[in-house]
């Protein structure tokens, strides 16, 4: 396992290089170190059949298949960056970020532990958001990756309550362990983890309507937009894959799974043609394409998702670091290229009259259905006996008939020979996919006989497998209708209206929008009411009373702050809080030496209430001083729950960090604003570290000390107060997002000495 685990530290160890080397040369060793770990995986992967476990590792066959393709996706990456991204100011924090999350999502693939699992499943959309706001001076650019990071995070609050059931259920982090314990003792309620992480998956993965956060994440760097492809975007098939010895007990997942990417493949692939930037429009395809992954995991055919991902993976990649080249040479030519799409829908353009429609009719659809069967019938005798996968033989019909279709109007003049070698192609294409699915089956499952439960589970519902044949036929015959009357001299009225939707992208661009302003609105609402009523619920929801509460228990209530006592904590913090915070910490640590937390299930109510309306007041603040004074009350509420005073200092070290640097901040700056100046992160780096370490501290990040606090509360929280807890913790990664991190970004002021920490 020495090789193994040498694989995983390599990422680190390059990073460590970072603070020896200058910055180009890094990059070389960077991209030479990411190769070397290629060439290991890759030697372990074809050379090594053991499965073995390292600390919170696991070296199995799908493991090591996918860090194998990371590293390889990761080191095309690294190689075009040398040079694409050398005159970029912050070159070598592009590199260190590059590293970090090869190295993140190298442990997402082999992780054996639920936690380090989810740790890693957070951290992809934190470390996603530096490398998307790595232009950090445009503006656009920061608040497109914020809307990333917050997909990202809701996709995070669907696994964590997986996580939380798994772990109750069976008692055990250990996936390996897990596997075991499902196969022998599964349980009636397996269905609700299995809907949660398809839901995170779906997240993840840009399925519609969730989609704009990758279409407009194209203000990062183009390697950014390439390095997504590694097991971010298509994260989807990598989450299914790792726990699919559930799915065999699934009820609604998969399902939910292939409506989803129906709808997702058919309008991201339209949204596509309407695009006139080439970014934008590789963006939509990959959401199009993502859409019939998560089709795939839908029917059950999880090693055929994991085989769509690592080739759509690499050949986009790779287009997206061709599309700069595009890009520069297009701001060359003075030439406007010509909208297709508006030609054939509205200008009606580019017609084939002489195209002999019943010959082509013919061949595009009797050809593709026997080459599908016959490649099916070859490779997989017993794929006709489920229901699920005849609806993959029907998309595969449709769509071979359509690239024929699209062949035959490029070479009409030889419409034999265009015929003979569109066929060949086809069956070559067909019989390469069916087979890769069928090599990779062993990889996916981790038993004999789990593909047939799984393959049983997808649609076993008869209603459902209906409507998916139903909605494909639909949304297929509806296309083939719109083409047929689009090249006729006079076209349906409805090609405008048509054309005019699909150019504002279905409005969910302004939905989104829309969204946004309503919540910051609700949230600054809601964060000047006390909302005594919720308080008031929380006592006399189990009846009980509190007569025989301790008096001094008020006095810890306050200093280890409680709703509604925690308002005047906040109050006081706010109003001196360079003079009353190192008050109020002391006197709480003194307090919790001599003061018992009482045992009441009323108090469980009111702390994570308390965790909820902090963190949201926490969303509007201005200022450092503001933040500190919500998030001393938000966090120190989890001691309560968690009953363990050891607790206090991980839970006050992240509102003390960022004190400190809110008293550095108001010495270098004459004010503590978080508004009042940007640019820190060209300006002041060392200082900007820190502010994201104490952040990440703040909003409870795994692998992070305050995140046990947080989930050991979790774990003894019934379903109210986890509902509270978990929204409370959403928050606090909005806020964090809003606030501590706005002086990260834009562009540093004129008339400002920056001053950095160790540089003065």
């Amino acid at each position: 396992m020495v090789l193994e685990a040498i694989i995983v530290a390599i990422p680190l160890l390059s990073i460590i290089t970072s603070l020896f080397l200058e910055k180009r040369l890094y990059s070389k060793v960077s991209t030479i170190l990411t190769g070397i770990a290629f060439l290991l995986s890759l030697y372990v992967f074809l050379f090594t059949n053991k499965e073995g476990s390292f600390i919170f590792l696991r070296f199995d066959g799908l493991g090591t298949l996918l860090a194998s393709y990371i590293l390889l996706v990761s080191l095309v990456i690294h190689k075009y960056s040398e040079n694409y991204m050398k005159d970029e100011q912050g070159f070598k924090r592009y590199f260190i970020l590059l590293d970090l999350m090869t190295w993140n999502l190298l442990t997402l693939v082999l992780s054996n532990h639920l936690l380090v699992l989810f740790a890693s499943w957070h951290l992809m959309g934190v470390i996603l958001y530096f490398l998307l706001t790595f232009n950090n001076r445009r503006w656009q650019a920061v608040e497109w990756g914020r809307l990333a990071l917050f997909t990202h995070r809701l996709a995070d609050v669907s696994l964590l309550i997986a996580v939380l059931l798994l772990y109750k259920q069976y008692g055990t982090f250990e996936i390996s362990k897990l596997v075991q314990m499902v196969t022998t003792e599964p349980s009636d309620t397996l269905w609700i983890p299995t809907l949660l992480i398809i839901l995170s998956g779906i997240l993840k993965s840009a399925q519609i309507p969730f989609h704009v956060w990758l279409v407009y994440s194209m203000e990062g760097p183009t390697p950014v937009s390439a390095l997504m492809h590694a097991g971010i975007v298509n994260a989807g098939a990598i989450i299914a894959g790792k726990f699919s010895f559930l799915f065999a007990y699934d009820l609604y997942g998969l399902s939910l799974s292939f409506l989803v990417g129906i709808i997702t493949a058919v309008l991201g692939s339209t949204l596509m043609l309407m695009q006139n930037d080439v970014k934008k429009a590789l963006g939509y395809s990959t959401v199009g394409q993502m859409g019939y992954m998560m089709m795939e995991v839908g029917v059950g055919a999880f090693a055929l998702a994991i085989y769509h991902m690592m080739a759509h993976g690499i050949f986009k990649a790779t287009l997206f670091l061709s599309s700069g080249g595009v890009i520069h040479e297009a701001r060359k030519d003075p030439n406007i290229p010509r909208d297709e799409v508006y030609d054939a829908l509205i200008k009606k353009e580019g017609t084939y009259k002489d195209m002999p429609t019943v010959f082509y009719g013919a061949i595009t659809l009797l050809v593709p259905l026997i080459l599908v069967l016959i490649t099916h019938y070859i490779f997989k005798p017993d794929f006709f006996k489920y229901q699920a996968p005849l609806i993959l033989l029907f998309f595969g019909w449709i769509t071979s008939a359509q690239v024929l279709l699209n062949l035959f109007k490029v070479g009409r003049e030889k419409p034999l020979l265009t015929a003979f070698l569109g066929i060949v192609s086809l069956f070559v294409l067909l019989s390469i996919y069916v087979l890769m699915s069928h090599l990779l089956r062993g990889f996916v499952f981790p038993y004999e006989g789990l593909q047939e439960k799984v393959y049983e589970r997808a649609f076993s519902n008869p209603v459902l497998f209906i409507l998916g044949i139903a909605i494909s036929l639909i949304l297929v015959l509806v296309g083939w209708i719109l083409i047929y009357f689009a090249n006729r001299e006079e076209p349906l009225k409805v090609h405008l209206s048509l054309y005019a939707h699909l150019s504002r992208e279905l409005y969910f661009p302004d939905l989104y929008k829309l969204i946004g302003e309503g919540f910051m609105k609700l949230a600054r609402l809601l964060s000047f009411t006390s909302l005594s009523a919720v308080s008031a619920y929380g006592v006399f929801y189990t009846g009980e009373t509190s007569e025989n509460f301790p008096l001094d228990a008020l006095i810890l209530a306050f200093f280890i702050p409680l709703f509604p006592i925690s308002l005047i904590t906040s109050y006081l913090i706010r109003r001196f809080w360079i003079y009353s915070y190192p008050l109020i910490a002391l006197l709480g640590v003194i307090s919790l030496e001599f003061i018992k937390i009482p045992n009441y299930e009323f108090l469980y109510y009111l702390a994570s209430f308390t965790l909820l309306f902090h963190s949201l007041r926490a969303v509007v603040s201005q200022s450092f001083k503001e933040g500190i004074s919500e998030l001393y009350p938000a966090l120190l509420s989890l001691i309560w729950l968690s009953k363990k005073e050891a607790y206090f200092a991980f839970l006050l070290l992240p509102s003390a960090l960022l004190y400190l640097l809110g008293i550095y901040t108001k010495r270098v700056l004459h004010t503590d604003s978080f508004y009042y100046a940007g640019g820190f992160i060209e300006k002041m780096p060392i200082y900007s570290l820190l502010l994201v370490i104490a952040s990440l501290q703040a909003c409870l990040t795994p692998f992070m000390p305050s995140f046990y606090p947080f989930f050991d509360a979790l774990l003894k929280a019934n379903a109210l107060q986890a509902a509270l807890l978990i929204t409370g913790w959403f928050m606090l990664g909005v806020a964090m997002a809003l606030t501590a991190w706005s002086p990260l970004h834009g562009r540093p002021r004129e008339d400002i000495n920056y001053s950095d920490l160790l540089r003065r």
